[in-house]
Order: C-alpha cells, then structure tokens, then sequence
C-alpha cells in the first residue's frame, strides 16, 4: 500500500479555518453593533464553511484513526486529533447555520479541547514531529482556546475572552500554516528523492 500523508493539506485547512474563527469571535463578540442586521447572514455563510470542512475533516480523520498512516505515535498525537477538529467545526456550523443557542455548542467544543491539550503536552514531552516546540505551542493554543471557549456564552467574559482567544488562534494559525507550509514541501522532496 503507498504511503499517504494529508497532514500539510490539513494544517493549512486548520490554519485557514482559524483565521476565519478570528473574523468571527471578531464580529460576534468584539463589534456586533457594526454589522447590525446582517450579522445573522454573515454567520450563517460562515455556518456553512465550518460544516463543510467539518465534514471533512472528521472523515479523513476517522479513516486516518483507522488505518494509521503516519510513523508510530504520530497516528496518536496528529491523527486523533483531526475528527475532533472536525466535530467542533460541525458543531460551530450547526451553531451558525440555524442560530442555535451557542452555550450548549461551546461546553462541546470545550470538551473536544481537553484532549487537544492533552497532545501538546505529549508533543513537547517526547520530542515529537520536526519542530516540537511549534507543534506542541500550536496545540496549546488550539486546545486551550476550545477548552475556555464556553466563556464567550456569558456576558461578563464574552468581550474579554473573545480577545484572549483571537491572540491564541493567531499563534495556532500561523504556526499550523507555517507547519502546513513546510509539510508540502518536506513531502514533496521526500517523493522526488525516492
């Protein structure tokens, strides 16, 4: 069987969807007044990226949780993790699609979060992938952000956390981009050099 190996495609998803994350936490929770009426309809196309590459991902992840494609503990620590991306991404899709109440969502996304946190720890511990210390901070800041996000459902820490979060997915999305980055081309090199 050959090789596969969607990790560069699925850090530069990753990386993207944050990005697009930050735009939301921006125009619901930082500056809601400014869109007015049409924050519903922004949030609702934003639904239906989420579902979509929620879907996505967490099919490509079941079938990488599967079949184990990658060396060793990297199926645990970089395989596992993708279908809990997407189930969030799903989550936050239905959230946004059909203007669900957000507090239920986001004590789900919390839970997918703590195993996320869980993986960057062991990625530091171990050594693990190229660039350990990229690896494992873009995991914290993915995880710790899913782990606290129930705070933006109450009035009193929507405002504040919204901004501790988008400062915690820049770090995770540039550096699963920049991960991303690397990736395609390390793999394609590896490829040509067979």
């Amino acid at each position: 069987m050959a090789f596969v190996n969607l990790l560069d495609l699925w850090l530069t998803l990753m990386g993207a969807s944050l990005f697009i994350t930050i735009y939301w936490l921006v125009i619901n929770f930082i500056r809601p007044d400014k869109y007015g009426d049409r924050l519903f309809e922004l949030n609702r196309g934003l639904g239906y990226y989420y579902l979509a590459i929620g879907i996505y991902s967490f099919i490509t992840g079941l079938w990488a949780s599967f079949t184990w494609p990658l060396p060793g503990p990297y199926n645990i620590i970089l395989s596992d993790p993708w279908p809990l991306f997407g189930l969030a991404f799903i989550l936050l899709g239905l959230q946004n699609i059909f203007n669900l109440n957000l507090r239920g969502i986001l004590y789900g996304v919390s839970a997918l979060g703590l195993p996320i946190v869980f993986y960057g720890v062991s990625i530091l511990r171990y050594g693990l992938t190229r660039s350990p210390v990229f690896s494992g901070l873009m995991f914290l800041a993915i995880g710790f952000t899913a782990l606290l996000s129930p705070l933006l459902a109450f009035e009193t820490t929507k405002k504040f956390s919204a901004y501790i979060f988008i400062i915690l997915l820049l770090v995770g999305g540039i550096l699963a981009i920049f991960t991303g980055y690397n990736a395609v081309f390390g793999h394609i090199e590896s490829f040509l050099s067979e």
